[in-house]
Formats: C-alpha cells, structure tokens, sequence
C-alpha cells in the first residue's frame, strides 16, 4: 500500500520534504472522495429513510468539512516566523485538530438524540442486495483515504493528518454498523436502524474525545516521547568531556524544534573549551531537529577525594527513594574532612516529597558526616 501512496505523490511531482504540498493535496484529494461518498450514503438513506445511513452520510460530510480546516491549518502553520510568532506557526497544525474532533463530537452527539427517537418510532424501508452493495463500497475508499492520511501524517508529523485518517476510519466503521442494521431490518427487525445510530453516534463521539486529548495535550505542555529524550540525551553524552545530562525540555512548533538541556562537563575545562563543546552539542540536534538548541554548563568536580562515593551513595539510595533518580549538578564544597554534599532533584513541591527530602538528607549527612543541601527543580523529563 505505501508503494501506492509513493507513486501517487510522484505522480503529482509532490516531494516527501515539502510539508505544505503534503498537507494541500491530502485535504483537496479527501474532499473529492468524501463528495462521491457522501452522495451516495445520503442518497440511499433518503430513499430509505435510516437515520443511521443519514448520520453516516452526514459523517462522511463532517469529513469534507475537517478537510477544508485540514488546508487551511496548513496555509497558516507554514507561514514564517514574525515578530509575534517568534516560533512560528506550526501549532495551528493542532488547532486544527482540535477543531476536527469538536465538530466529530457535535455530530455524534446530535445523531445520538434522533437515533434514540428512531427506536420508538422506526420507519426504514427494505433495501435491496445491490443498494448494500454499493453502500459497502464506501467502507473500502474510506479505509484507503484512511492508510493515506496516516502515511502522510507518519511522514511529515503532522497532526492534523493523523486525526483525518482517524476521522476516515471512524467513518468507515460506522458503515459496517449501518451494513448490519440494513440487512437487520429486511429480516423484520426494524428497529435496529436507530440502534445502529445509536452505536455510530457514540463511535463518533468517542473518536472526537481520542482526538481532543491528542491535540490539547501537546498545546497545554505535555511531555515529549521518552524516545525524543533518550536520543538527545545520547548524543551530549557521547561527546567525552559530557559527565551527565539533565534538565532537558522540549517544545515543538510544527516542525521546528526548541530545545534546552544542561551538561555535567569537569570544572577543569576552560570557558572557550565548555563553549566549543556546548556548540557541537547544539550543531548535531539542530542537524536532527531543525530549530533551535540550547545548552546550559554545569562544572562539576569530579576530582573531590569521595567525589565518586557520594555519586554511588546517592544511585544506591534511589533504590529506596526513586525521586534520587533524578539527582544532578552533584557538587562537594569543602576539605576531605569537613565538606557539605550539594546536588539539585527534580520534583514536584508536595507536603509528602518534602518530608522524604528530610529523611534523604538526613541518610547522606550520616552516611559522610557532612551538610547536605538539596535543591528543588521543576519535575522535568
């Protein structure tokens, strides 16, 4: 099936770097599609009077419309950065997505109140073998358009595509309901017609919902994939004067990236030595996330006599308090014999983490008969 996709994008000279043409022919290709399937869904659920193959109908229609939202969230999302968008306009791809499930959850929701009055008062006709038919043929050209906006989604990142393939496929589903309920009523059952709304209205619904957490999350400051922060993490820790990373924070802008971290580097290192390496740093992320990347320096001294004891102490003791793991920035001031442990966590400000931050400090200051004095960062990945 990719190799299709492949092709129809060559055929249509689109190249699989330009995010706009993308966005543009998979939104004007859908609308073509769904005009053809929307016909033919409303025709027949006219003929028929089933609420169910008008709400499928209609379904299909929402989908012409979250094209159109499709198109033009793209036209704003790539236009270029401005004094009031210093980042751009990528978000607005997730703007759009919000959009497309709000309208899916109108729809589901207003075929969920005729649905329960067709099953008091049904008045669907008998179809025939050939009508079915050609109303089961949608299912297969709304699963194709469904694979397309996923690939397309997958290839360029693009939110909003993903939720049309959803929205493809949800429609699609909703079809092989109203399939059975067809079939159902020429066996006598009529009221199955406003079951079978019933069932599609709440698969709208519940679809709408999957898509709103899906695009509010990354617009109200979810957390990036675990795999983004590993591969970051990864590559400022294969440089060799890197002791550790932490502290890293991403935002993405469509796609553009912002990206701040902090290293551990030994304190021996000169300013212009910490600043070369914290710009070769920057220079491989920017190569793999195009934006923007920035690194904080922490000095670390790592030559302290129980330097690497103190380390080892605090690995061992996560083992009881978890919320060591994100121990950094681990800092000895003083002689062998009289020094304080500093170091910063990561961690959220409760009653309960604070009493724990008591019983930590207390462990590490009798463990190595020193001060010990914590830091409290935000809770970052």
């Amino acid at each position: 099936m990719e190799r299709f996709f492949e092709y129809l994008l060559k055929v249509f000279k689109i190249k699989e770097t330009d995010r706009k043409k993308i966005g543009y022919f998979e939104g004007f290709f859908s609308i073509a599609v769904n005009i053809v399937i929307s016909a033919i869904k409303l025709f027949y659920g006219l003929i028929l009077n089933s609420v169910s193959l008008i709400a499928d109908a209609v379904h299909s229609i929402s989908d012409v419309l979250s094209s159109v939202v499709v198109i033009i969230g793209f036209k704003i999302s790539n236009k270029p950065a401005d004094k009031e968008h210093p980042f751009g306009h990528g978000r607005v791809d997730l703007i759009a997505s919000v959009i497309i499930a709000t309208m899916l959850l109108i729809v589901g929701f207003e075929f969920l109140k005729d649905a329960v009055l067709r099953i008091k008062n049904p008045s669907i006709s008998h179809s025939t073998p050939i009508e079915i038919l050609i109303i089961a043929s949608t299912i297969f050209l709304k699963e194709l358009l469904a694979q397309f906006s996923f690939y397309l989604g997958k290839k360029i990142n693009s939110p909003s595509l993903m939720a049309e393939g959803h929205h493809h496929r949800s429609d699609a589903l909703s079809t092989i309901v109203v399939i059975v309920s067809l079939i159902a009523t020429n066996f006598g059952f009529k009221w199955i017609d406003g079951v079978a709304g019933i069932i599609v209205a709440i698969f709208i619904m519940h679809t709408a919902i999957d898509l709103l957490k899906d695009a509010a999350n990354p617009l109200i400051g979810a957390a990036p994939d675990k795999e983004v922060i590993e591969d970051i993490k990864n590559m400022a820790l294969s440089y060799d004067n890197v002791l550790d990373v932490h502290d890293i924070v991403v935002h993405q802008f469509g796609d553009k990236w912002h990206i701040s971290l902090h290293i551990e580097i030994p304190q021996t290192m000169s300013v212009l030595e910490a600043h070369t390496l914290a710009d070769s740093i920057e220079r491989k992320i920017q190569s793999k996330y195009k934006g923007m990347a920035v690194i904080h320096i922490d000095p670390v001294n790592s030559d302290h006599p129980l330097y690497n004891k103190v380390k080892q102490f605090i690995k061992q003791l996560s083992e009881k308090y978890p919320e060591l793991e994100t121990a950094h920035d681990i800092r000895i001031v003083g002689e062998e014999n009289s020094f304080n442990i500093l170091f910063d966590i990561n961690l959220e400000e409760t009653k309960e983490n604070y009493e724990k931050l008591k019983k930590i400090r207390k462990e590490i200051g009798e463990k190595f008969n020193a001060g010990v004095v914590v830091n409290v960062d935000p809770p970052l990945s």
